[in-house]
């Protein structure tokens, strides 16, 4: 039978080297003294190419201090409907991680685990980026073991750091702005009922509907307390019947929705209803039409992650704040207009 994993003695054999000589080049360990022929070093690595060598990374880590290894918890949240915000989250904190002056595997949690049981791997890691939320035995893990971590769009631990959107001066920005091209009348569209918890986002975002329509001078419209469950419904009874000029949605899909929902009801968009949405820049990017939107700034957020993370690890400072917030920004497109 055909033996199915490569090992270092394996690369040490068709190299015609001692296997320290293999793990040396190939983890490009250069200290101590160590050197090696060019050509001995380029018989190694094409050894290893043409074995298809894939070093056990667990087996790696239990023997290095340093692990060179970051892990994402709460990968599943980047599942949840197209253009989450996560996705840019993890593509822009991994390009950043990848392309530092001490490179960086990343691995990837997308199991949705139990709150009794850890979010942790088996192997040894230098830290961790959490999406959002994690359970607080794993919170509790992190803490005791003083393993750098950084929350994002959630609230992190004594030792943690959290990068977090500012949802609350992003709905200012939008209520302000449709108040200067006139509308009096504008609606919040809460987020769906899938959401399996109250995330921080939902009642920053509807308190500050509440608090800047008051601040205007406006009455809020009824209905941005409850789940947006049906766009349908929700248009028929806040919308239609209050004679609202504007509404405001939670996110993009429950923007799409509503507009999918407005040409069953002979609503145009925006001749009869001006429609903006909390968004990734990417997710607006392909949609269609375009919908105006506040930037949840979803690639910074990832960036900015990854660079307080490799900054916790190396303990390049310390911190004298847990959480940095990020300003959204409003983009228009096509979704809005003025009162004529």
């Amino acid at each position: 039978m055909a033996k199915s994993v490569t090992t270092l003695g394996d690369v040490a054999e068709a190299a015609g080297v001692s296997k320290s000589t293999v793990s040396r080049i190939l983890n490009n360990k250069t200290g101590n003294n160590f050197s090696v022929k060019k050509d001995i070093r380029l018989r190694v690595i094409e050894a290893a190419k043409r074995l298809n060598y894939k070093p056990n990374l667990i087996a790696k880590s239990l023997c290095l201090q340093k692990s060179r290894m970051i892990h994402v918890v709460g990968g599943h949240h980047a599942l949840s409907d197209l253009g989450n915000i996560y996705q840019t989250v993890v593509n822009s904190a991994i390009r950043i991680l990848e392309s530092s002056e001490k490179v960086f595997d990343v691995t990837v949690d997308m199991s949705s685990h139990q709150a009794d049981s850890s979010e942790l791997p088996a192997w040894k890691i230098d830290g961790v980026i959490i999406l959002a939320q994690t359970n607080k035995i794993t919170l509790n893990e992190l803490e005791q073991n003083h393993i750098p971590y950084v929350v994002v769009n959630g609230p992190a631990g004594n030792s943690g750091v959290s990068v977090v959107p500012d949802d609350a001066g992003g709905m200012k920005t939008a209520i302000e702005y449709l108040y200067e091209i006139g509308h009096r009348k504008i609606a919040y569209a809460n987020a769906p009922p899938v959401h399996l918890y109250r995330h921080k986002s939902i009642t920053d975002r509807q308190q500050s509907y509440v608090d800047t329509m008051v601040k205007l001078g406006l009455k809020p419209v009824a209905g941005f307390d409850q789940w947006l469950d049906s766009p349908e419904k929700f248009l028929e009874d806040n919308i239609l019947k209050n004679d609202v000029t504007a509404v405001v949605a939670y996110g993009h899909m429950g923007g799409l929705n509503l507009m999918q929902a407005s040409h069953k009801l002979n609503i145009k968009i925006p001749e009869h209803l001006s429609l903006l949405c909390f968004c990734d820049e990417y997710a607006a990017s392909i949609l269609s039409p375009k919908l105006s939107f506040i930037d949840i700034q979803s690639l910074k957020l990832g960036e900015k992650a990854a660079e307080l993370l490799l900054d916790k690890i190396e303990k390049k400072f310390n911190f004298r704040e847990n959480k940095y917030v990020l300003q959204e920004r409003l983009v228009l497109r096509s979704s809005t207009t003025k009162i004529k």
